[in-house]
């Protein structure tokens, strides 16, 4: 496989990143998915939105929680079709939730992950497409670019975090963190040109085990990612696993590196020796449903719709994610993790995680 044109023309571009996702060919990919697993796909999301739509709080919020908020409003948003969902009074009191949490100084946050909570809530107001919300992203903008490390606060190059984001300016940044904010970022219009995007790279570079980028004394040389600078997961060595790599591929396309470029194949090297939708590949069923998001979102943004994996196989991924999440939904519409590692023990925003990595997988 080799390098194909990005496509970075003008509207076509912002629209794309808005509804989230990052095409990095210059043709959409063929549909693969066969017509009766997509009418079974386009049935299960309408069954987890009715579990979300059932289960939203009086004031709007999911949880209590902009960032699930705005996890399960957008997940609503951008459902194929059911137009009257999309814009029914559930979705603007979702948003008006999110408005009235804006901060002064333009994050969107109540008391906590600040970074986080700001990047998803942008992406929820993006996915309205309501423009009465541009001024509020564009300081909502500023405000994610200007917590990131080395952007005014001192952090030279030289330091390891520097160009990582995290929960707020205070704590260590991470790649999780970072992708949200990479996508917040590309979907609001952040320019080409802009010094954040050469920082995050140097960030980026540094949370892969590619020996040729990354130029600390810690990297292993797998090609995967892990979850910061020097830490695996949960503070463990720097072990490459799932999730990690599938949000490093992403905040690479978000950086604007294309697909072909040596640091992505790596990434993609190391899913082909670990593609499975079994668990997590390097932690197990811990934030496996965090995993299945990015998992869609990266390979939709990738475009190869077959994945061939070390022994030769070949994966239509799109068919190998929804009959997997087909498996796994609950009767009742909802998705949750047994597994209760960050958060996903709640079943709206696993809920949100799933309908969001099918969306993708259906585009």
């Amino acid at each position: 496989m080799r390098l194909t044109r990005v496509l970075v023309i003008g509207a076509a571009l912002l629209l794309s990143c808005a509804l989230g996702s990052v095409d990095l060919q210059s043709q959409p990919a063929p549909p693969t998915i066969s017509p009766e697993v997509r009418a079974q796909l386009e049935a299960a999301i309408q069954r987890g939105v009715a579990y979300l739509l059932k289960n939203q709080k009086a004031d709007g919020s999911w949880d209590d929680y902009p960032g699930i908020t705005a996890l399960a409003a957008t997940a609503i948003l951008k459902q194929p079709g059911n137009a009257s969902q999309k814009s029914g009074p559930e979705v603007t009191k979702a948003l008006a939730y999110l408005v009235r949490l804006a901060k002064p100084d333009g994050g969107i946050y109540d008391k906590d992950n600040q970074n986080y909570n700001t990047a998803v809530s942008m992406m929820a107001l993006l996915a309205s497409g309501n423009p009465a919300y541009k001024p509020l992203i564009a300081k909502a903008q500023n405000y994610i670019v200007g917590i990131q490390r080395g952007s005014g606060d001192g952090t030279e190059p030289s330091d390891k975090t520097y160009g990582g984001i995290g929960y707020n300016s205070r704590q260590r940044p991470d790649l999780p963190n970072l992708q949200y904010a990479l996508e917040a970022l590309k979907a609001s219009g952040l320019p080409e040109d802009s010094p954040a995007w050469k920082r995050a790279l140097q960030f980026i570079q540094r949370t892969q085990n590619r020996t040729e980028s990354n130029d600390q004394s810690y990297s292993l040389n797998d090609g995967g990612f892990a979850y910061s600078a020097g830490l695996g997961w949960q503070n463990t060595g720097f072990n490459s696993y799932g999730s990690m790599t599938y949000a490093g591929i992403l905040s690479f396309s978000y950086a604007n590196v294309k697909k072909g470029d040596p640091r992505v194949e790596a990434a993609v090297n190391w899913i082909r020796e670990h593609y499975t939708l079994d668990e997590n590949p390097g932690i197990g069923q811990k934030t496996v449903y965090y995993y299945y998001m990015v998992f869609a979102k990266a390979l939709q943004a990738y475009g190869e719709p077959i994945i061939v994996d070390a022994k030769g196989r070949q994966h239509n991924w799109r068919e190998d994610l929804g009959r997997k999440l087909l498996e796994l939904q609950h009767p009742e519409g909802y998705w949750v993790n047994p597994e209760p590692a960050e958060w996903q023990d709640k079943p709206v925003l696993v809920t949100s995680f799933v309908i969001i990595a099918l969306e993708h997988a259906l585009q």
